[in-house]
Order: structure tokens, then sequence, then C-alpha cells
């Protein structure tokens, strides 16, 4: 009898044992597939050399439109707004009234920011650090980014390593969503997207510094930028593109901050490549 129980375990213990690695068997090719990066890192450095490339030509701008500062993603105030720009950080805007008289105007010519109102005739001339706007946008970002984005770039961080993960942000979501959000009738297709994902940029100590959102198409339809420790500097949403001339260009986008403060601009006339005298960028006191 002692024997012939130790006959009928030894067949017991081999299902068991072949069961049970064919089950991990099983399992293996699911694990491994989920540890897998989203999309190889070879994609990564070509989608950010296409970045580098977009609109290589285009130096100069002018434009006319409407800006709409938001206050907590409400609507405060809608204006007309006139801008002048040329690579990589010079900048001219100016607000004015519905009767087309200028209220603020400031710029900046790569070495001085400039700020007049043209109401009170307050000026100053300021050497900032970066070029930040925020005193005119209520958003730090730098002049540089905001002329990389009026010029149909996208604004590129310094970073040591890149990489992807899905994009899961609109995915879902109704066509009332995606409007509250942002998204134009170009880009909502993303939501039924299974391949849009994220881009992250990287610092060397593994912080992420800029999340670049693309459709499966590689449009980029958002980008938010971090500072050093992680926060949210700002947020840009680009709603919708044109084509002048030869370049992609936005036609609407909103730039925002956690808080839901910020700016939408459309933009209702572009001239590409316009003529633009330097001294356009410096600003002095109203006689």
């Amino acid at each position: 009898m002692k024997g012939s129980t130790h006959n009928l375990q030894r067949p017991a213990i081999l299902i068991i044992c072949i069961f049970f690695f064919s089950a991990c068997a099983g399992l293996s090719p699911k694990i491994s597939k989920e540890s897998k990066d989203f999309r190889s890192p070879s994609e990564a450095k070509a989608i950010i050399s296409i970045l580098k490339s977009q609109n290589p030509k285009l130096k100069t701008i002018k434009g006319v439109g409407r800006i709409t500062f938001l206050e907590k993603e409400e609507k405060e105030m809608t204006t007309r707004i006139a801008w002048v720009a040329s690579t990589p950080d010079k900048i001219r805007i100016t607000l004015s009234s519905v009767s087309g008289h200028p209220m603020i105007s400031a710029a900046s010519d790569g070495q001085w920011f400039y700020f007049v109102s043209h109401a009170s005739g307050d000026f100053y001339k300021k050497r900032p650090s970066n070029f930040n706007m925020k005193r005119f946008f209520l958003i730090s970002i730098k002049s540089e980014d905001l002329v990389s984005i009026l010029l149909g770039r996208i604004p590129l961080v310094n970073y040591n390593t890149s990489s992807f993960v899905e994009d899961r942000s609109l995915r879902g979501r109704s066509g009332k969503d995606l409007e509250s959000a942002g998204v134009s009738s170009l880009n909502k297709d993303i939501k039924e997207n299974k391949n849009s994902s994220v881009l992250l940029l990287k610092n060397k100590w593994g912080n992420v510094r800029e999340k670049i959102y693309l459709s499966d198409r590689d449009d980029v339809h958002k980008v938010e930028m971090f500072d050093s420790t992680g926060t949210l500097v700002y947020r840009l949403e680009l709603i919708g593109m044109q084509e002048i001339k030869s370049y992609r260009v936005p036609y609407r986008l909103r730039v925002s901050n956690d808080d839901g403060a910020g700016f939408q601009l459309d933009l209702d006339r572009y001239w590409a490549d316009a003529t633009v005298s330097p001294s356009v960028f410096t600003l002095t006191p109203l006689k």
C-alpha cells in the first residue's frame, strides 16, 4: 500500500508541475510585453529631430487677432492684439481697444524687456532673467518660447533622456468634454486613437521637464513645461493649425497654468516672412 501511494503521488506531482510551468509560460509573454517601452528610443530621437526642423526657414512674422485672458479657465476679457516676432526671441505685442486705440505694448529685443501703458504713460525697461513675460500674460512663459510657438514650432527644453508613455488623457471623452478641453475638430479623433502617446523629456536626475502629447500621426496637440521641482510652468494647447505659404502655423492656441489662468489667442491674419526692422522691438517712453 505504501508503495502504491508513492506511485500515485508521482503522477499527481508531475501533473501539478506541468500545470504550474505551463501557466507561467502563458504569463511570461504578457509580463514581458507590459515591461517593454511603449515606443522605441529611436522613435523618440526621430520625432525630436522632426520637431527641431519645423518651419526652419521662417524667421519673421506679423499678425493680428484676438486675445482672451483666462482666470480659472473662465473667459475674463477679450481684446484685439497685434504682434511682430523674429527668431530667436524678439517680439513686440500691442493690445488695442475695440475702437482700435493702443492700450498696452510690450517688447523684447533679446536684451531688454519693455512695457508701456498708452493710457497712463507708465513705462519701464528691465533686463529680466529668461525674458519671462509673466507681468504681461500672467504666465511664466519665456519670450523665446512664445516666438517659437507663433512661428509654428514646439519649444524644447534641454534634456538628457527621452521616453514614451501612452496618452490616455482624452480617450473616451465626449465631444462636449473635448470642446471644453480646447480640442478642435481637427484633433477630436485623438479620443479614439489607441496610439496617442506622450513624449517625456527628462533631465539628468530623471525629472520630467517637458511632456509633448502626440496623435498617431505624431501631430503635437499639447505641450506641458515643468520646472526643476516638477511644478507645471505652463500648458500649451494647439487647438487649430493652418497653412500659410508653405508653413504650418497655429490659428488658435491656449496657454495656461495649473490654476487655469492664462490666455487664448486667435490668429485672424498672419504674414510669414514679413519685413521687420530691429528697431520695432525697442520701446521708448511716451512723449
